[in-house]
C-alpha cells in the first residue's frame, strides 16, 4: 500500500496551535518495505496510526493533540492495539460514512471511557447522524466553496448542537478567517495563516535588520567569523542560542564553552552558516505564528529531500533556502519582491518565490500541493514529472523525523 500523509495544523483565532489533523491518502498496492506487512490492506488497520506510532507524536505535532481519521471498520477493531499514545493526545475524526447504529455507538462509547475523544466533518444529514454526533467532542464545518455546508448555514448547525467546539476547515483565504473568526468558531484549518501577502509595512524593526544581515554576509563563500560573531553580540537571543548549540550533547565536549568566539571558532564557516540561517530565520518569526517557523523548516528540509526525484541534486542546498525562505513575504509583512531585495538570493531562489517560474518552481509547486492536502493536484503533478510515490513518502517521513531530532534539541537544552 502506498500513502501520501500531512499534518495540517488547527489554530485559534489568535493563531495559536490547537492541534494538527491528519490529511492522507491511499493509493497502489503498498507502502514501503517496512509498513508492508503491518497494514494489511489500510482498511482494517489505519495507515496513520501505523505511521504514527513509527515516527511519535512529537515529530508530527510537536506534542499537541492529534486528529485521526478512522473508518468504521477500524472502529470496529482493536483501536488500543494500534495506538500507544496517550488518549489525551488522540481525537479520532468520523466522517458520514460511519453508520447510525448500535454497535457502532457502543463502539464510540468505550473509547470514550478510555479517554479518547471523537470528531465528526463531512456531515451530510446532521438529523441522521445526530445520535452519533451527540458523541462528539468537535465538529468540523467546510468553507471550501461557502459559508455553508450542505445547505444547511452553519449558525444552525451551533445551535442544534451547543456542546460541541466548532473547528473551520478548508479556510483558505484571510477574508473569510477575519469573517467567521467571532461567530462561533473555536479552531481553524486551512492556508489563510501563511497566504503570499500583497502588501505590508514599508519598514522592518531594528533588530530583524540585524538577523537578516547575518543572512546576508554567510551567502558570501567566504566570510569574517569575527564579524558574525560581533553581530550575534548585539542580539541576546542569538547568542543565547549560539552558546546552546556548541554546549549542546550533539557536540559532546568535554568543556563548556563561555565566549562567542570560541563558539564560532569552533563550528568554522560551514556549520557556522547553517546555524545562523536556520536560528536566524527561527527568530525572525517570533512574533508569528509558531506554525510559520515550523512551515519554513519543514519546506526547507522537504524541498532539500525532494531535490534527487525532481533530478536536481546538485542544487539541494538550494532548495533548502528556497524552502526556508517561502513564508519570508508573511514574516517581514511585505510582498514577496519586497522581501527578497532584503535577503540576497539567487535567481532560481527569486524566480520561484516572486514569479513563480524557473528550475525551482515545480518542487516549491508539489510541496504547497502536498502541505495542503490538495491530493488531487498532487497526484497530478506527480505525473507530470514522473515522481515516485514511496520516494515522495520517505523523503516526507525523513523531514518528519529531522524536524523531530532538531526540536528534541532544543527543548533539552531549554531544560538544562
Amino acid at each position: 500500500m502506498k500513502l501520501l500523509i500531512v499534518p495540517k495544523p488547527v489554530l485559534s483565532s489568535d493563531l495559536a496551535v490547537m492541534s494538527y489533523c491528519f490529511r492522507y491518502q491511499r493509493g497502489g498496492e503498498y507502502l514501503a518495505d517496512q509498513y508492508q506487512a503491518r497494514l494489511l490492506d489500510g482498511i482494517v488497520n489505519l495507515p496513520c496510526l501505523t505511521v504514527l506510532e513509527d515516527v511519535g507524536l512529537d515529530g508530527f505535532t510537536n506534542g499537541e493533540p492529534l486528529f485521526v481519521p478512522i473508518n468504521h471498520f477500524t472502529l470496529l477493531a482493536d483501536v488500543t492495539r494500534q495506538c500507544s499514545q496517550p488518549p489525551e493526545k488522540i481525537i479520532f475524526l468520523l466522517d458520514s460514512h460511519i453508520p447510525v447504529e448500535p454497535l457502532f455507538i457502543d463502539c464510540i462509547t468505550k473509547l470514550k471511557d478510555l479517554g479518547f475523544r471523537f470528531a465528526v466533518e463531512d456531515v451530510k444529514n446532521y438529523d441522521t447522524m445526530k445520535p452519533i454526533i451527540e458523541l462528539c467532542d468537535f465538529i468540523f464545518i467546510s468553507f471550501k466553496y461557502n459559508t455553508e455546508q450542505s445547505g444547511t448555514p452553519y449558525q444552525a448547525v451551533m445551535k442544534k448542537f451547543p456542546k460541541l467546539t466548532f473547528i473551520a476547515s478548508e479556510v483558505n483565504d484571510i477574508e473569510v478567517f477575519k469573517k467567521i473568526r467571532n461567530v462561533g468558531f473555536s479552531f481553524f484549518e486551512g492556508r489563510f495563516y501563511n497566504l503570499p501577502l500583497t502588501y505590508g509595512q514599508n519598514t522592518i524593526a531594528p533588530i530583524k535588520v540585524n538577523r537578516i544581515q547575518l543572512i546576508n554576509l554567510v551567502r558570501e563563500e567566504d566570510f569574517a567569523i569575527e564579524e558574525i560573531v560581533k553581530i550575534v553580540g548585539q542580539d541576546t537571543a542569538l547568542t543565547i542560542s549560539l552558546l546552546q548549540l556548541v554546549n549542546s550533547p550533539y557536540l559532546g565536549l568535554s568543556q563548556k564553552i563561555s565566549s562567542l568566539q570560541q563558539a564560532g571558532a569552533l563550528l568554522g564557516q560551514n556549520e557556522l552558516r547553517k546555524w545562523v540561517t536556520t536560528a536566524t530565520t527561527e527568530l525572525l518569526s517570533e512574533d508569528r505564528p509558531d506554525e510559520l517557523t515550523r512551515l519554513s523548516l519543514i519546506r526547507a528540509k522537504f524541498a532539500e529531500n525532494l531535490a534527487t526525484s525532481f533530478e536536481m541534486g546538485i542544487h539541494a542546498q538550494s532548495l533548502f533556502l528556497m524552502g526556508l525562505f517561502s513564508v519570508l513575504d508573511v514574516v517581514l509583512e511585505m510582498p514577496m519582491e519586497e522581501a527578497l531585495k532584503v535577503i540576497v538570493v539567487s535567481k532560481d531562489i527569486h524566480e520561484a518565490l516572486v514569479a513563480g517560474t524557473g528550475s525551482f518552481f515545480p518542487i516549491l509547486n508539489f510541496m504547497m500541493a502536498y502541505e495542503s492536502a490538495q491530493w488531487s493536484e498532487v497526484n497530478r503533478l506527480m505525473a507530470l514529472h514522473n515522481l515516485d510515490i514511496e520516494r515522495v513518502f520517505a523523503s516526507y517521513i525523513e523531514t518528519i523525523r529531522w524536524y523531530s531530532s532538531i526540536t528534541s534539541l532544543v527543548v533539552e537544552e531549554e531544560q538544562r
